[in-house]
């Protein structure tokens, strides 16, 4: 299942836009085994929003399974690394 950000929410600021993200990538998560959020047109995200987006997942989904199950596709280079930063963070915090 391909998740596309844009058709969600309009832009990739606030933590309000990530909840959305996440609660479509966890009703995803229910149906399919492996998920695809698709950036396509995106241009920047804060960390406010990957927070909340992605690593907010964590109560439901450690991180070994979201990093497993969930993949991001078409990004540009500050996306990839915000959300790459994002993790490494969290997982210094619980190791």
């Amino acid at each position: 299942m391909v998740i596309k950000i844009l058709s969600l929410v309009s832009s990739c600021d606030t933590n309000q836009q990530g909840v959305c993200v996440k609660h479509a990538i966890l009703d995803a998560l229910r149906q399919q085994d492996i998920v695809y959020i698709d950036f396509s047109g995106v241009t920047n995200v804060t960390s406010s929003f990957v927070n909340s987006a992605l690593l907010d997942l964590s109560p439901q989904l450690d991180l070994d399974t979201i990093k497993s199950r969930v993949r991001i596709k078409r990004v540009n280079r500050q996306i990839g690394n915000m959300i790459k930063d994002r993790f490494t963070s969290e997982a210094r915090l619980h190791s």
